[in-house]
C-alpha cells in the first residue's frame, strides 16, 4: 500500500510537470506570435497588427498576471498606436481630432506601464515607455506644462537604469527638440544626442527619422534629405522616411 501511494504521488508529480511544460510552451508560442504582430505593426503602421498583438498580450496577462513583460508589452502596443496617430497627424490638415484620439490611447496605456513598473521597478524600458506615453498626452502648451516634467522623470529613470537604452535616448533628444528654449529646450543638443544614438545603433530607423525631422526644423534640408535617405537604405518600406523625404522633395 505504501509503495502504491508513492507510485501514485510520483505519477501525479510527473503529470503536473508535463502539464506545466505544455502550458509554458503554449504560452511562449502566443508570446512570440504577439511580439511578431507588434513588431510588424510598429514597422509598417499596421493598426490591425497592433490591436492583434495587444489582444494576445492581454490574454497572457489573464493567464499570468505577475509577468511584468506581458504588461510591459501591452503598454508598448499602446505606444505603437500613439506613433501611428502621430504619423497620421503629420499627414493631416485636420489635427485636433487625431490628437484627441492619441491622448486617449496614451491614457489607456499608462496604467499598464505603471503595473509593469510595480512588478519590476528596475526594468529600464518600462520607464521609457511610460515617459513616451506621458509625452503623447501633450496636445498643447497647458498639457505640456502638466505632463512634460512627468515624462522627463521617467525617461531620466530609464537612462539611470540603463544608459544604453537607445530608445530612451531618442526620447531624451525629443525633449530637447520639442521643448521651448525658455523652458530648457535646445534643438542642437537634441541633434547631438540623436547623432550619438545612430553612431552606436546604425540600424535604428527611429533615430534617423527623429534626426531628419530635427534637421528640417532648423532649415538643414540637405542634411534632413540625406538622413531620411539613410533610413530608407536600412528599410525601403519605412513609411515615415518616405513621407518626410517626399515632403522635402516637393518643397524644393
Amino acid at each position: 500500500m505504501i509503495i502504491l501511494k508513492k507510485t501514485t504521488a510520483s505519477l501525479i508529480l510527473v503529470l503536473i510537470a508535463s502539464f506545466v511544460a505544455i502550458t509554458s510552451k503554449a504560452e511562449n508560442g502566443k508570446f512570440e506570435q504577439a511580439k511578431k504582430y507588434l513588431n510588424d505593426g510598429i514597422l509598417t503602421y499596421n493598426e490591425k497588427s497592433l490591436h492583434d498583438a495587444k489582444k494576445i498580450f492581454l490574454q497572457l496577462i489573464k493567464e499570468n498576471p505577475s509577468n511584468y513583460l506581458y504588461v510591459h508589452y501591452v503598454a508598448l502596443a499602446h505606444l505603437g498606436l500613439c506613433d501611428l496617430k502621430n504619423y497620421e497627424i503629420a499627414q493631416s490638415s485636420v489635427k485636433k481630432a487625431l490628437k484627441a484620439k492619441r491622448v486617449a490611447i496614451a491614457e489607456e496605456g499608462i496604467p499598464y506601464a505603471d503595473k509593469s513598473i510595480a512588478l519590476k521597478s528596475d526594468f529600464s524600458d518600462s520607464h521609457r515607455v511610460k515617459g513616451a506615453l506621458i509625452s503623447n498626452r501633450i496636445s498643447g502648451m497647458f498639457s505640456g506644462m502638466r505632463n512634460g516634467s512627468l515624462a522627463e522623470e521617467e525617461i531620466n529613470m530609464a537612462l539611470q537604469l540603463d544608459n544604453n537604452n537607445a530608445m530612451a535616448h531618442i526620447e531624451e533628444a525629443r525633449k530637447f527638440i520639442n521643448k521651448p528654449g525658455l523652458l530648457g529646450g535646445n534643438i542642437n543638443k537634441g541633434i547631438e544626442i540623436l547623432n550619438n544614438v545612430i553612431k552606436d545603433n546604425p540600424g535604428l530607423e527611429k533615430g534617423y527619422i527623429n534626426l531628419g525631422i530635427a534637421y528640417e526644423e532648423i532649415g538643414e534640408k540637405e542634411k534632413a534629405t540625406n538622413t531620411f535617405k539613410r533610413a530608407l537604405e536600412i528599410n525601403p518600406d519605412n513609411l515615415e522616411a518616405r513621407f518626410f523625404l517626399d515632403q522635402l522633395m516637393l518643397s524644393k
